[in-house]
């Protein structure tokens, strides 16, 4: 066994030392394909070590080992940066009369009896000999760190639970298409085995051992390779890409959170699950396509919070707030639809993003340690110029009971606890943040020369939710209608409705025309705040509606005096290019 050990190891890291790593070729840079090109398929075979919380290593062997098969499909988007996604089926081939450490638990051979288990992991790579070198299409080994995450499912008992870890991969090309891998995880996932071994929160492990074949899915040998910036016939979809430290940003917003524990109905979460925090996030775009961002959500431990029994062990303590709250690490694989679907504009104002996410929870007021979260999220990004955007984000992760310090979802590992994150904020781009055409002398995006007229917009919206705000204010005098609560007779219309669409229907007269999602998620906000204002028994349905109507109607008529007033262009424009602002009158 140790044999075994000391040959598996060599051929992982046989990759990083058979070479030098290259020094990084600032002259002639990296040109990407399009990306339909850069996938590659991987089947092998699998060895899984169970390591249960409070049990020995040195039982691993029988106890814990179990044999099976991997698929696996994955993409480079850039010489060092990808991803993949694989599906192992372990334990449901070959006869395994000895493993007692799987569900059920105690009994041998019975989990392979009943099908064995599925792992589902996703893997964001890191080519570290591209990433610490440069690229070069003679290499025959390539090292590949790639952290993960994903699930585990127990086919016999139905019960599955979070997955996080780390690999290690190395891969030893044969042919143009034909290549050999070894892929060797870690990955912590948490107690599916009920009255086993770790806690509901996480604190089992396991080590996986992959060997295959991967076939590259290129339509010809010459396809799916980058190319130097220097050598002709580059690929008209492709962009030069930029040195490692361009196109990152950070970002920095406010943020409210949804609980949505496991066998509750969600019209509780208002207000029961209702908190409010702030968000900070690094990253980087390794492609117009694809791209990572890290990031930190602390939840309920600013603004005093009466309301969320969802996190406190006992309801009306405020224990959650009074322990800090909650915060949320995470990392986030970005993908950019634009991009992906209609290819790079460098003038491209907004932009439409998709990822999945994986991380670390921590509830301050739980008795239990970390637990994992998995997710998926959306972002959109409008560009205010060349540095400054706008972001808004939306994501829903899943967790363990341990999270809700077990009140919900009992030890069944993944039970379905989980909240919503709704963010808004902006975005500062470090640097260059933009790639050219192979070819191209520029060497940036120009910048975003819009001829928004700012000042308007900002006094227009400004002067409806005034507007609403009196309008609102002389109808609850009138009407004195009381709340659903009986806090007071000021019920109708709703002021929160009023403001809010009002400065919905300031963002759609603005933004309508360069993007409909603009005012689409304008919309949304505000009707997201009416139908809080219902479930938390502040407000009647019509009480919402009535002061969405008068919110509406109010930035129809301040807008429309505006126009009569100063015209619909008006006499001042403000742009932004680069790092100026220019200022215009036209007499």
């Amino acid at each position: 066994m140790k044999s075994v050990v000391l040959l598996i190891t060599l051929f992982l890291f046989q990759g990083m030392f058979a070479q030098d790593i290259e020094e990084t070729d600032s002259i002639s840079p990296v040109v990407t394909n399009s990306f339909w090109d850069n996938w590659y398929g991987q089947l092998g075979v699998d060895m899984n070590l169970l390591f249960p919380s409070g049990h020995s290593v040195k039982d691993v062997f029988p106890n814990g080992k179990s044999f099976g098969v991997n698929v696996a499909m994955g993409k480079w988007f850039t010489p060092e940066f990808g991803g993949r996604f694989k599906v192992v089926w372990n334990n449901g081939i070959l006869p395994n009369d000895h493993n007692t450490w799987l569900q059920p638990y105690g009994v041998p051979g019975e989990n392979h009896r009943k099908g064995g288990f599925l792992n589902f992991i996703w893997d964001v790579q890191f080519n570290m000999h591209n990433l610490l070198g440069s690229y070069n299409p003679q290499r025959k080994w390539d090292l590949i760190v790639a952290p993960r995450a994903g699930g585990w499912w127990d086919i016999g008992t139905s019960k599955g639970c979070p997955i996080l870890g780390v690999g290690i991969i190395n891969t030893y090309r044969l042919s143009d298409k034909w290549s050999l891998y070894v892929d060797a995880g870690y990955q912590f996932v948490a107690s599916i085995n009920g009255v086993a071994s770790g806690t509901d929160h996480g604190g089992n492990s396991f080590a996986e051992i992959n060997v295959g074949v991967q076939y590259d899915l290129r339509r010809k040998a010459s396809d799916g390779k980058w190319k130097k910036a220097s050598e002709p016939n580059q690929n008209k979809d492709g962009v030069t890409l930029n040195h490692f430290w361009d196109n990152w940003f950070v970002q920095a917003g406010l943020g409210m959170s949804l609980q949505n524990p496991y066998r509750t109905n969600f019209a509780n979460v208002f207000p029961n699950g209702k908190t409010f925090g702030i968000n900070l996030g690094v990253g980087k775009w390794f492609s117009p396509e694809a791209g990572l961002r890290v990031g930190a959500n602390w939840q309920n431990g600013l603004i005093p919070n009466k309301q969320a029994h969802y996190l406190d062990s006992k309801d009306g303590t405020m224990l959650n707030y009074k322990k800090h709250g909650f915060i949320s690490l995470y990392a986030d694989m970005f993908f950019n639809l634009h991009n992906i679907i209609g290819g790079y504009d460098k003038n491209r104002t907004w932009n439409a993003i998709v990822y999945p996410r994986m991380g670390l929870a921590e509830n301050f007021s739980s008795s239990y340690s970390e637990c994992p979260i998995l997710g998926i999220g959306t972002e959109h990004t409008f560009a205010i110029n060349d540095r400054v955007k706008l972001y808004a984000d939306a994501s829903y992760q899943v967790t363990t009971g341990g999270f809700l310090d077990g009140k919900f979802g009992g030890d069944t590992g993944l039970s379905h606890n989980g909240w919503f994150d709704i963010n808004i904020g902006v975005q500062y781009d470090l640097g260059l943040n933009t790639w050219r055409k192979p070819g191209a002398r520029e060497s940036g995006i120009q910048g975003y020369r819009g001829g928004r007229n700012w000042p308007r917009f900002i006094v227009n919206t400004g002067a409806s939710v005034v507007v609403a705000f009196g309008a609102k204010t002389a109808l609850k005098a009138m009407i004195k209608e009381e709340r659903p609560d009986h806090s007071d007779n000021k019920s109708f219309p709703s002021g929160h409705a009023a403001i809010a669409f009002a400065a919905a229907r300031s963002i759609d007269k603005e933004f309508r025309k360069d993007c409909i999602w603009i005012p689409i998620a304008g919309y949304a906000a505000a009707t997201a705040i009416g139908i809080e204002r219902v479930a938390s028994d502040r407000h009647h349905w019509y009480d919402v509606v009535a002061g969405a109507a008068v919110g509406y109607g109010a930035a129809e008529l301040t807008w429309w005096l505006s126009d009569k007033m100063f015209g619909k262009g008006s006499n001042v424009a403000v742009g932004s290019s680069g790092n100026t602002v220019d200022v215009t009158y036209n007499f």
